[in-house]
């Protein structure tokens, strides 16, 4: 399979993909930049200090505890400004409380998420925290759920 040459480019805030308000997440702000075919989905992420991430799974299997299922891919997160608490494991239920594994993230730190467990994010510094984020392409096959929002 021969792939179409494309010229190189610059995407602008107005080009990105997503660019506003979080929707499962009050206090936060994202933007999803870009997919790139072979990568997977780009983006920068704001937490208001004590702000929590959904549960998200990168499992093979979505046990339907985590509030987001990705499948088994990776993801890492990229540091730019505050701190940020990353909580790792099985239990969704404990990851949603602040308890399992955690590593800490401070500005300049870059941390890799590894498939087959559960993870939460949680703005654990005195400032706004940001970082850049990626998700890697799913496997074939693989679908994700995100939470339903509620509709007034």
């Amino acid at each position: 399979m021969t792939r179409e040459a494309t010229e190189p480019r610059v995407l602008r805030i107005k080009d990105f993909k997503t660019n506003g308000v979080d929707p499962y997440v009050p206090g936060c702000w994202y933007t999803e930049i870009a997919d790139m075919e072979g990568f997977g989905e780009f983006g920068l992420y704001v937490m208001s200090p004590g702000a929590q991430t959904t549960v998200f799974s990168l499992e093979s299997e979505d046990d339907g505890t985590a509030d987001e299922y990705y499948g088994p891919c990776l993801e890492f997160y990229y540091l730019i400004s505050g701190e940020v608490t990353m909580y790792w494991g099985k239990d969704a239920g404990s990851l949603r409380r602040g308890e399992g594994g955690r590593l800490l993230l401070e500005a300049g730190d870059f941390g890799r998420w590894e498939k087959e467990s559960k993870f939460s994010a949680r703005n654990s510094g005195a400032i706004p925290a940001m970082f850049f984020w990626g998700l890697a392409e799913r496997p074939p096959g693989v679908d994700e759920r995100l939470p339903v929002l509620e509709t007034r």
